[in-house]
């Protein structure tokens, strides 16, 4: 479980403690997508721009935003599918979209499926950016809304925070969104994340909600790993309807920051991998499944101690919370077994997904492509990833083995325990690396068998 709420939304502070907003602009015209980011960077947003629908959803899946610059005539998905696909999996994200071939109808179904505007080409700069300013407003309005609304009220009416431990002071919001919302508190000098859930309007849907969310931290209060966020305190109070968790306070950025800026050495990466497959490897023993393994779910402080955070959709093994069919997780980083029918996940699940945050943060690439959710589930089932030494070509072949064994598409022939994985990568440069055991004829198969495109 994580500093941040999964959401649609993020805040991030500058050196001087202010609150940025994220713009994702989204338009395959370079010029105009270049002189967009342009513009919100001199008013101080954070923006990543892309050139395509699905280069979009790849981002949304790593990242939060604030808010989509999207222009409506995108080749292949759309701006107006995207537009649709957005409001469903990032409700609380304003989306403009931009045009240059307006039309009324257009406008009017755009808007009701959920965009803040429909701007037409040519526009103003500050018509634009007072547009911005305005989604962003709302977008504060509405979450504050859907954050104090069913009877589960984080805010009061003033916008102030409420919190059920009256002995800790709240500093600051670290992340916030449909689920609930994390803030940093402090008591004594010490700073924790206070993470609250917020309350559905549905019962019986509040009630699975509530058990996963303390159930959450009853796993992690038995685990004490360098590399796991720590709980220090739950509880679900007589007098309200929103339990909380109370945490470890990691300061540090998200691995997908370090996968984009691409600034640590090949043995730094290896590192943090290694001490999250250290972390998953004790999660297990506790008959815990991450099942979100992802950049974004692992946090990097200073000195790069990784922490695995994140444990909002876990699963204790054989657990009667979680449905027989259903998948849970960010698609790009699910292992295959996840999509087949009446297939049973495991350890080995979270080692293939593992796999591909370790491919992804030693290539810069990942592993399986699509443009859309159903493409990348089949490019996980049945294609073979692109050969690492394709993209690096100085890369030690012993790393592409390690690489290998983590993203075979059958769990038998991954590595079968976590803790492997650590050896592995500690066996490099010594001579000792043996990746060549199989169950049965298995072991002569994974040597014949080819894994890489």
């Amino acid at each position: 479980m994580s500093n941040e709420v999964d959401t649609s939304t993020t805040k991030i502070m500058d050196k001087k403690g202010q609150v940025q907003t994220k713009i994702l602009v989204v338009d395959d015209d370079n010029t105009i997508r270049d002189m967009l980011k342009d513009i919100l960077e001199r008013e101080k947003y954070l923006v990543d721009v892309s050139e395509s629908s699905g280069d979009a959803l790849e981002k949304l899946i790593d990242y939060k935003y604030n808010l989509l610059l999207l222009d409506a005539n995108l080749p292949g998905i759309s701006g107006f599918e995207l537009l649709k696909y957005c409001k469903k999996h990032h409700p609380l994200m304003e989306i403009i979209m931009i045009t240059g071939n307006p039309e009324l109808d257009d406008a009017i179904s755009t808007v009701k499926d959920g965009a803040f505007d429909y701007i037409a080409k040519p526009f103003s700069i500050e018509k634009l950016t007072k547009r911005i300013k305005e989604a962003i407003a709302h977008q504060k309005a509405q979450l504050i809304q859907s954050l104090s609304s069913s009877g589960g009220s984080i805010f009061s009416k003033t916008g102030a925070p409420q919190i059920p431990l009256p002995d800790y002071k709240v500093l600051k919001t670290l992340g916030a969104g449909t689920m609930g919302i994390v803030f940093l508190v402090e008591k004594a000098g010490q700073r924790f994340a206070l993470k609250i859930l917020r309350k559905e309007s549905d019962e019986s849907s509040q009630s699975q909600r509530v058990k996963r969310f303390l159930r959450e931290a009853r796993i992690l209060a038995q685990i004490e790993h360098p590399n796991v966020v720590k709980v220090y305190d739950s509880d679900l109070p007589k007098d309200t309807d929103t339990p909380y968790i109370l945490m470890e306070y990691i300061k540090g950025e998200p691995l997908t920051d370090y996968v984009k800026k691409d600034r640590l050495s090949l043995e730094q990466k290896l590192s943090l991998i290694a001490q999250v497959a250290s972390a998953l490897s004790i999660v297990h023993k506790f008959g815990v499944l991450h099942r979100d393994i992802k950049p974004s779910n692992i946090l990097v402080n200073e000195d790069l101690t990784a922490k695995l955070t994140d444990f909002g959709i876990a699963r204790i093994s054989d657990s009667s919370l979680t449905l027989t069919h259903e998948v849970l997780g960010s698609p790009a980083y699910m292992p295959p077994e996840v999509f087949r029918a009446n297939k049973l996940t495991d350890g080995r699940s979270d080692i293939f997904s593992l796999g591909i945050v370790a491919y992804e943060l030693i290539t810069k690439v990942k592993p399986f492509q699509g443009e859309t959710v159903t493409e990348m589930m089949n490019a996980i089932q049945y294609e073979r990833p692109i050969e690492p030494k394709k993209l690096l070509p100085t890369l030690h072949d012993d790393v592409q083995k390690i690489l290998a064994k983590m993203l075979r598409k059958n769990p038998e022939q991954r590595f079968q325990d976590a803790s492997e994985i650590v050896d592995a990568i500690n066996s490099l440069g010594k001579g000792t690396l043996k990746l060549d055991k199989g169950r049965g004829f298995l072991g002569n198969f994974f040597k014949k068998s080819k894994i890489w495109s």
